[in-house]
């Protein structure tokens, strides 16, 4: 039976850096945008390969980001019938 609760990962900026944070707990710190988003889809990518519904939710860079909304990637790997 699967669950319908979708595991989420949040990649944002604070300050000087860059995080990936997982339910409620920072994972990790990096100094680049493209190293936390790889962390985020990394682990999103072993989550869904277990049949779990999975989203990386990537926060604009900075308060003032351009007008751009955030990006949000869902997805989620189906199960193979077993006959």
């Amino acid at each position: 039976m699967l669950s319908t609760h979708t595991e989420r990962f949040v990649v944002f900026q604070v300050q000087n850096e860059w995080l990936v944070t997982y339910g409620d707990r920072t994972q990790i710190s990096y100094p680049t945008r493209e190293e936390a988003e790889n962390s985020a889809f990394n682990a999103a990518d072993a989550l869904a390969s277990q049949g779990r519904a999975v989203s990386v939710l990537i926060m604009p860079d900075g308060p003032d980001a351009n007008g751009q909304c955030p990006m949000i990637l869902s997805g989620h790997i189906p199960q193979a019938n077993q006959n």
